[in-house]
């Protein structure tokens, strides 16, 4: 039942991604940390998960893909991937432990959710003009990825000072968070030992849902008015961010 569970989530939450540009990660990742009991294994397998989200979301829209801002953010990643690397094995030593799974990191978590808060309703004004650089936006994502688990929401509210349509937002969104999956998975494999190969009866039918879901999602969105879209990203951005910062409390 908790494995049929799983699949209508990976569907539904994929779904919603594929509408919203996001939202579906981190309620996946929810429910799979109350099926799932070992903190480091939930974010290994939902990053391998999101990974084929992302990159089926990012072929679905990926006519209202931009160049530039993906390959800015490919460098930012590159930087932040190597300073989480660097921390993780100061940690390791730091506390003594042979494996990087026994050490617990869940009070970034808040501070995501209130960096998201000021963002949206305490940042001011936003000015006219784009962001000059991805670059920064990549090493947040890079850094905090292999920690938090769902970075979608911290890098959403990017994306919306930049003049982007919805499919623009969807597309680069999903780009961007697939390499950030792409390049921490290697690091669950060598500094967390998880072998994705046997936890294959697992992936592959969750795999198949969000595939499901996205082309399903990319369907319900052409019914979106532009307006109402970025409404729904901006609600959606903001219970997402009450929810990290309670989800602290609640642990």
């Amino acid at each position: 039942m908790e494995f049929i569970t799983l699949i209508i989530a990976a569907f539904i939450t994929s779904s919603i991604s594929a509408v919203l540009g996001m939202g579906g990660g981190i309620i996946l990742l929810g429910i799979m940390a109350i099926i799932i009991p070992e903190g480091y294994m939930v974010i290994a397998l939902h990053g391998m998960i999101q990974l084929f989200s992302n990159t089926t979301r990012t072929y679905v829209f990926r006519k209202h893909l931009k160049k530039n801002l993906i390959k800015e953010f490919s460098i930012g990643v590159f930087w932040g991937v190597t300073l989480s690397i660097i921390i993780i094995i100061t940690l390791i030593q730091l506390f003594e432990v042979s494996s990087a799974n026994q050490i617990k990191v869940e009070f970034l978590k808040p501070l995501i959710g209130l960096f998201i808060i000021w963002y949206l309703f305490l940042k001011g004004p936003k000015k006219k003009k784009e962001a000059s650089s991805f670059i920064p936006v990549g090493a947040i994502s890079g850094l905090s990825s292999i920690f938090v688990g769902a970075t979608g929401p911290l890098i959403a509210p990017f994306f919306l000072s930049r003049e982007l349509l919805k499919e623009n937002i969807i597309a680069n969104k999903a780009a961007c968070q697939m390499i950030t999956h792409l390049t921490k998975i290697p690091l669950f494999i060598y500094f967390f030992n998880v072998n994705y190969l046997k936890e294959y009866s697992i992936l592959l039918p969750l795999i198949l849902a969000v595939f499901i879901g996205t082309n399903f999602g990319k369907k319900v969105l052409s019914f979106i008015p532009e307006k109402l879209f970025k409404k729904l990203f901006k609600i959606a951005l903001f219970i997402i961010a009450v929810r990290l910062i309670l989800s602290y409390q609640i642990i």
